[in-house]
C-alpha cells in the first residue's frame, strides 16, 4: 500500500504520520484528525479485502459496532471511503497492546491476568447483548487506557465475512488469526455466536499465562480430568504452578463443542477468579463426609465406567490434603475382602469391542484375580505384539502399560489389567489422530478442509480422481472424511489388539500360588 497514496487520500480529513502496524486485514496509521486536533488510529483496508467485500456491505455492517458505548469497547469515530481505500478510525491507545506488553514479560501474573480477562469479558458481553459477535478477539485488539483494558476492531471481522467465504477464500483473506480462531469459525460455520468469543478469549488466557497459544484442543480425556494431557513441557511446567482449578476451567473453555463451553465471556472470567482462589481445606472428619456421600451420589447416578482413573483421583484427593499414598493404599483395600486377595488362575472369556468417536475400545473379562507375578511377562507380551516400548505403572495391584513417547507419532494405546472382586479386568484402548491434524489445529485457517482433505488422500493412497473430490468436498466434508479416516484406521489396527488380549488372557491362566495351609491340616505334613 502506498503510503504517499493514502496520506493524499486522507489529506482533507486526517493528517496521517507513520505506519503504527498491519495485519491480515488492514494497515494501521497514526493520524491527527484535523477538525478536532487529536491523535487518532486510522485503519484502512487492504485493496484484496476492500475488493471482496465491497464499501457498500462494509460500511453498513460496521455501522452496527458504531452503537457500542461501553468502558472497556474502543469507540468507533469515523468510518467511510476515500480514493478506493476503504476505512474507519478509533482513538489512539498510547498504552499500546496487549500483544506488546507480553512481548516484554511473555507471561504475565495471575492477577494481571484475571484482571484483563474480567474486563475483556465484560466488553464482549455487552456487545453480546447486542447482538455483535467480536470473532478476532486476539492480544492485538487489545489495548491498554488509563491501567484499563479495552477490546477494539469490534464487528470487523463480521462485517468483512458479509463478503462470502468463496470471495475471501480467493484472495487468502483469513476470516479469523491462526492460533486464536473457534473450531466451527475455522470450518466456516457462518452463523457464530458468543461462544465462538468464548473460545478465543480462553486462548488469550492460556497465553497470558504460559507464553504460547494452545498446542492441540482438549480431547475427551483432557475434559475428563481437567488437564491439557498433551501440553508442552514449557507450558505443563507453569500450568502445573497454577492454583485451584485454573486449569480445569481453561479445558472447559476451548473445548471443540461450543455446547461443552461455558455459555458466556463473563461466565468465564468468573469461573477463572472462582477457580484461582483455591479450594478450602477440609478436616478429616469432613474429608471422610464429603468421600462418603460423593460414594452414594455415584450410586445414585453412576457416571459409567471408568469415569475417573485413579491418577485423577489422586489429583482430587490432594485438593482436601489426601497424599497420593492413602489413595494407592485404599485401591489396594478396596475390593479385597479382609483387605487381602488370594491369587488364582484366570480363565479367559469373550473380548467386547467398542468404538467411540476417535478411539477403539476391547474389553475382557477374566475369571479369576492374576498374580502380580505375571506382570513382567504381560509387559513383554504388549511390546513384543505392538512393537512399541512403554511406560508402566502399578497402583495396588492394577497394571497400566502407555508408549514412552506420547507427545510424538507413537500409537496412543493403553493398556490396563486390573483384577478386583474375583475378576480379572483387561482393558486395550487406542486414539487415534489424523496425520498432521495436530499441527493444523493451532493455525486452523480457512483452508483447513481443503488441508485435511489432502492429508487424508495422502494417508489413504488414493489417486488423482480422489484427491479432485477431497478439493471438492472441502471444507464441508472435512469432518465426515475425518471420522471415516479413523474409523478405518480402527478397522486395520482391530485385528493386532485382539491379538493381544488373546495372548494376555492366556497369560492369565498361569497357575496361581496355593493358599497357606492351616495348622492341623493333614496334609500340610505330605
Amino acid at each position: 500500500m502506498d503510503p504517499d497514496r493514502v496520506r493524499n487520500a486522507f489529506a482533507d480529513r486526517y493528517a496521517t504520520e507513520r505506519e503504527l502496524g498491519s495485519g491480515g486485514m488492514a494497515i494501521v496509521f497514526l493520524a491527527r484528525d484535523l477538525k478536532h486536533g487529536r491523535q487518532v488510529a486510522v485503519k484502512v483496508l487492504r485493496p484484496e479485502v476492500a475488493a471482496a467485500v465491497g464499501s457498500d456491505r462494509f460500511l453498513r455492517e460496521i455501522r452496527i459496532t458504531a452503537q457500542l458505548n461501553h468502558p472497556h469497547i474502543l469507540p468507533l469515530l469515523d468510518s467511510g471511503e476515500a480514493d478506493g481505500f476503504i476505512y474507519y478510525v478509533m482513538p489512539y491507545v498510547a498504552g499500546g497492546s496487549l500483544r506488546r506488553r507480553m512481548a516484554g514479560q511473555s507471561r504475565l501474573p495471575l492477577d494481571a491476568v484475571l484482571r484483563v480477562a474480567r474486563h475483556v469479558a465484560a466488553a464482549l458481553d455487552h456487545a453480546h447483548r447486542v447482538g455483535v459477535v467480536h470473532r478476532d478477539v486476539k492480544p492485538e485488539n487489545i489495548l491498554f487506557s488509563e491501567g484499563l483494558a479495552v477490546v477494539a476492531d469490534f464487528g470487523i471481522a463480521k462485517a468483512v465475512s458479509t463478503a462470502g467465504l468463496e470471495a475471501l477464500t480467493r484472495t487468502g483473506v483469513p476470516l479469523g488469526t491462526p492460533g486464536y480462531m473457534s473450531p466451527e469459525q475455522a470450518m466456516g460455520v457462518a452463523e457464530l455466536d458468543k461462544r465462538t468469543d468464548v473460545y478465543s478469549l480462553a486462548c488469550v488466557v492460556y497465553e497470558m499465562l504460559t507464553g504460547g497459544t494452545p498446542v492441540v484442543l482438549p480431547s475427551p480425556d483432557d475434559a475428563r480430568l481437567g488437564r491439557f494431557l498433551d501440553a508442552p513441557p514449557e507450558h505443563r511446567e507453569l500450568l502445573d504452578r497454577l492454583p485451584g482449578r485454573v486449569e480445569q476451567t481453561l479445558v472447559k473453555a476451548l473445548a471443540a463443542r461450543p455446547a461443552d463451553r461455558f455459555e458466556s465471556p463473563g461466565e468465564l472470567a468468573g469461573a477463572l477468579a472462582t477457580a484461582a482462589a483455591g479450594t478450602a481445606k477440609l478436616s478429616e472428619a469432613q474429608v471422610d463426609e464429603v468421600l462418603s456421600r460423593a460414594a452414594e451420589l455415584q450410586a445414585e447416578h453412576p457416571t459409567g465406567e471408568r469415569a475417573l482413573s485413579i491418577g485423577a483421583v489422586e489429583q482430587v484427593a490432594a485438593e482436601v490434603g489426601i497424599p497420593p499414598e492413602h489413595v494407592r493404599e485404599a485401591v489396594r483395600e478396596l475390593g479385597r475382602p479382609g483387605g487381602r486377595v488370594v491369587p488364582h488362575a484366570a480363565t479367559p472369556g469373550p473380548t467386547r469391542v467398542d468404538y467411540r468417536k476417535d478411539t477403539l475400545i476391547l474389553d475382557r473379562t477374566l475369571e479369576g484375580e492374576i498374580d502380580e507375578s505375571v506382570h513382567k511377562a504381560m509387559v513383554n507380551e504388549i511390546q513384543a505384539t505392538l512393537g512399541i516400548v512403554g511406560h508402566v505403572s502399578v497402583l495396588g495391584s492394577t497394571l497400566t502399560w502407555s508408549p514412552a513417547a506420547p507427545g510424538t507419532d507413537e500409537r496412543k494405546v493403553v493398556v490396563t489389567v486390573t483384577p478386583e472382586a474375583g475378576k480379572t479386568q483387561v482393558h486395550i484402548e487406542e486414539r487415534f489422530e489424523l496425520s498432521g491434524w495436530r499441527i493444523f489445529v493451532p493455525g486452523w485457517g480457512v483452508g483447513v478442509g481443503i488441508l485435511t482433505g489432502l492429508g487424508l488422500v495422502s494417508a489413504l493412497g488414493m489417486g488423482d480422481r480422489a484427491m479432485l473430490l477431497a478439493l471438492l468436498l472441502a471444507p464441508v466434508g472435512a469432518i465426515t472424511a475425518v471420522a471415516l479416516f479413523f474409523k478405518g484406521k480402527a478397522a486395520r489396527h482391530r485385528p493386532k489388539l485382539l491379538e493381544l488380549a488373546d495372548r494376555l488372557a492366556a497369560l492369565a491362566q498361569v497357575s496361581a500360588p496355593r493358599p497357606a495351609l492351616k495348622s492341623g491340616d493333614p496334609s500340610a505334613d505330605a
